[in-house]
């Protein structure tokens, strides 16, 4: 059954029914016809409403199509409650209750907004024998996070409002809403690979991509035969050369690293903006079809124990990426730093890293010496640092400088 069912009664209703039988007697004995009707009716009423509710809590059922929706802040949707009627009852009127997260609003100004971060929802309703009735609901994300709606629930009344019902829907309604972080730009990131062929000994390198033409261009010395665009150079009338897309050959690896105490070190608005800063450059990455995988220490079910995207490109991987950062909440556990990159370290065995760091930096004896070993072996290691309301890209050791 989907719902728990409660019933009320109003007091002069319920005293009516009480003495429903005795006002039936005195109206038969007495030969007072009006007290005799009197006391009838009230028992067909009570009769009815209690088969009315009956048949709300045995007919009433609730669509459970999965439903998700993905944003950005400021992004607007609708979700849908639909509810059907499978029974013979003419019709069941009344009220829809549910709540969600704050990351959401609604423009109904009816809405209730708790101060634990919560939205509660009214909405009146009528369906009638064998239809449907949807009620959509309009939303628009206010700011990173998730949310499920909750405390589904109706309330229905008899039509005298001498009575009420609540059901109150049982199991997990299908509908979840993410918003993703707002990205906000890191300054220099553009600068971390060649606009050129570049070298195969630097991982930020790009090199350019045979399958993806991305245009032509005026022929320059030097350019290859090969290269040469031949529909483009009778169009023009002057030698044209073929522009490919560039291509990454050896992925980044995002790190982003929170204290076990963040909760007391950092305000919220700080940890939002290093979210957003990492959203940014993930972004930045599958635009320039460039593969990343995510570290963050937080705990996740499954053999690292804790939260790790592994390397991919493209809508889908980044979107992947982004539904993770929306479920980062200040009440996460987290792991230790060098348990982290202890973990890393045994991930990157045989390879050369290339490595943006984001959060807080660990300084311990541990995790300074695997850094190292990184940098030994070729890796390159970056820092985003933010000042004020900005952040910039900048190098972990000051031998490795960030072109510009």
């Amino acid at each position: 059954m989907q719902w728990s069912n409660q019933i009320w009664i109003k007091p002069i209703f319920k005293a009516l029914v009480l003495f429903s039988p005795l006002i039936l007697v005195i109206g038969f004995y007495r030969n007072i016809s009006f007290l005799f009707v009197l006391g009838l009716v009230i028992i067909f009423l009570y009769g009815a409403t209690l088969l009315q509710f009956k048949s709300a809590a045995q007919d009433l059922k609730l669509d459970s199509n999965k439903q998700i929706y993905r944003l950005f802040p400021g992004d607007s949707d609708e979700f849908y409650i639909k509810l059907l009627h499978t029974g013979r009852w003419p019709s069941f009127r009344g009220e829809l209750f549910l709540s969600h997260r704050d990351v959401i609003s609604e423009t109904n100004k009816g809405d209730v907004e708790s101060s634990k971060g919560r939205i509660e929802l009214k909405r009146p309703f009528a369906i009638y024998r064998k239809t449907a009735y949807t009620q959509n609901i309009p939303f628009t994300a206010r700011k990173r996070g998730t949310t499920r709606i909750s405390n589904l629930s109706l309330q229905i009344h008899d039509p005298l409002q001498t009575s009420g019902q609540a059901l109150a829907f049982q199991e997990l309604f299908p509908a979840e809403i993410i918003v993703y972080p707002r990205p906000l730009p890191v300054h220099k990131i553009e600068h971390l690979f060649h606009q050129g062929s570049g070298e195969a000994a630097r991982p930020f390198a790009l090199f350019e991509n045979m399958s993806l033409p991305a245009g032509n261009r005026d022929y320059a010395y030097g350019d290859s035969f090969h290269k040469l665009h031949w529909k483009a150079t009778a169009r023009t009338g002057t030698l044209q050369t073929k522009v490919f897309e560039k291509t990454v050959v050896y992925h980044w690896t995002f790190v982003y690293t929170i204290l076990p105490d963040h909760k007391d070190m950092k305000s919220s608005e700080q940890m939002e903006n290093e979210i957003s800063y990492l959203a940014y450059m993930c972004q930045f990455a599958a635009e320039k079809n460039i593969p990343f995988e995510v570290y963050i220490n937080f705990k996740v079910p499954g053999p690292l124990g804790m939260y790790h995207v592994t390397t991919g490109s493209g809508p889908q991987h980044l979107s992947k990426v982004l539904e993770g950062l929306a479920r980062i909440d200040r009440s996460n556990v987290t792991v230790k730093p060098t348990i982290m990159w202890t973990k890393m370290d045994r991930n990157f065995a045989g390879s050369v890293p290339f490595i943006i760091l984001l959060g807080t930096i660990p300084s311990d004896t541990n995790t300074q010496f695997i850094t190292k070993k990184w940098i030994k072996s070729g890796g390159k290691i970056f820092l985003v640092n933010q000042t004020g309301t900005e952040a910039y890209l900048m190098p972990y050791l000051s031998k490795e400088g960030v072109p510009c």
